[in-house]
């Protein structure tokens, strides 16, 4: 059996791959049927680079091999065929980043069944997402092993593939249609409202969801999905509205004092196309949260200022899930009188004295930044943060994190509702 590094001996060949290729994959059009990209959150936007999507095929070796990116959240944006069973796949970001996540999605197949190498590689940017496969879309396993280039900047490992299709990628993949399917679920149960708030840059619906019961004056704000590929918030967010949302008593009377705010989805253009980090604008969304030029940060904003006008309410509580490498929560440095003082900090002591052996990770940066959790704080005197969730986070373990922190969240907020 070959070791991983011997599958790409042909070095003058994968050199070619990338040199020939390279600038047929960073085409850089404008969104179609959209006028010009307007530029926003502080930062330029930029052109963002079209992933030519299309099916791969190759013949030589023990039996004809498939690829295609024609999917929702795929991203793949060239092949290339080193031996009889080893292929290099080029992925690279839809616009320069300033926090790279490369994200990679494409589906493989072949005539008959083997074992293939895949080097994915990512040029000047490093791998970050363990490989995994599934072959039904909802069950992924793992890559068991995984050989690192020397500077990171590539990845080898072997898979199985047959004629049933198996798909490669960077997390579990879930579309900006699942999202929506599972708000469409949320939204038949008679305690939630389903509000379409705004649109994307491609006219994809941004949906917000609201609870029933409460006078509508305290308010808890939770956002997800800015960034694409961030699909452990994503999890752990939708674990911790489920709680919210049970039908136990505890939950019962927390939503008759307070209302809750979801946006579960606040960037479906990137989600759907396979972004490493940006809208379809090019623009980073979590960065716009000071001059809000791009629509959907600028839906959220009239949305909450319009609630909180018509309802006279104030928000108490928000968080934006996000992920990265470890856990972190970044928090605000407490110098704005917020609506209810100190909460952020007891919250997370009680988060993590009801979870054996962690240790929470906080880090608190200036309110004056264009981020979400820094204008919730800064405009509308929030108790507010970013809750990082390990990208690698065990997802039983994420799950249970997500209703730890909904159960310490509801118990502490109903007792400053006393």
């Amino acid at each position: 059996m070959r070791s991983l590094h011997q599958a790409f001996s042909k070095q003058a060949a994968f050199l070619l791959f990338l040199t020939g290729f390279f600038s047929q994959c960073m085409v850089q059009p404008k969104p179609a049927n959209q006028g010009p990209v307007p530029a926003g959150g502080g930062l330029a936007s930029s052109a963002v680079a079209r992933q030519e999507k299309k099916v791969y095929h190759f013949t030589d070796g023990h039996g004809a091999v498939g690829f295609s990116n024609k999917f929702s959240a795929a991203r793949l944006n060239q092949v290339m065929q080193v031996d009889d069973s080893t292929f290099a796949l080029l992925i690279t970001p839809e616009s320069p980043t300033i926090n790279p996540s490369p994200w990679y999605a494409f589906k493989v197949w072949s005539h008959q069944p083997q074992s293939i190498y895949l080097r994915l590689t990512y040029q000047k940017w490093r791998h970050r997402y363990h490989p995994k496969t599934s072959t039904d879309g909802h069950s992924w396993q793992a890559v068991p092993s995984v050989d690192y280039s020397s500077d990171s900047t590539a990845v080898t490992f072997r898979v199985s593939v047959s004629p049933d299709t198996t798909l490669v990628a960077a997390q579990e993949v879930i579309t900006a249609a699942d999202s929506y399917a599972w708000m469409d679920k949320l939204a038949r149960r008679p305690t939630i409202r389903k509000h379409t708030i705004g649109r994307s840059l491609l006219s994809k619906p941004i949906v917000a969801l609201t609870t029933k019961g409460a006078p509508g004056k305290k308010l808890i704000v939770v956002l997800s999905r800015q960034h694409p590929p961030e699909v452990t918030g994503y999890l752990a967010m939708q674990a911790f509205i489920e709680r919210i949302l049970e039908p136990s008593e505890a939950a019962n009377n927390f939503r008759r004092r307070y209302e809750v705010v979801i946006i579960p989805m606040l960037n479906p253009d990137g989600v759907d196309n396979g972004h490493w980090r940006h809208s379809a604008a090019g623009v980073d969304l979590n960065r716009d949260w000071n001059e809000f030029k791009q629509p959907e940060t600028a839906a959220v904003r009239t949305y909450l200022q319009r609630l909180i006008k018509e309802q006279q309410a104030k928000v108490c509580f928000a968080i934006d899930f996000h992920s990265t490498y470890q856990d972190v929560f970044y928090t605000n440095e407490d110098t704005v009188h917020t609506n209810l003082p100190g909460f952020t900090q007891k919250w997370l002591r009680a988060v993590e004295a009801s979870l054996p052996a962690y240790k929470i990770n906080v880090k608190a940066s200036g309110n004056g930044s264009n981020v979400s959790k820094s204008w919730m704080m800064r405009e509308l005197k929030a108790e507010a943060l970013t809750y990082e969730v390990g990208d690698d986070t065990d997802r039983v373990l994420l799950k249970k994190k997500g209703e730890v922190a909904a159960d310490r969240l509801m118990e502490l907020l109903l007792k400053e509702n006393q």
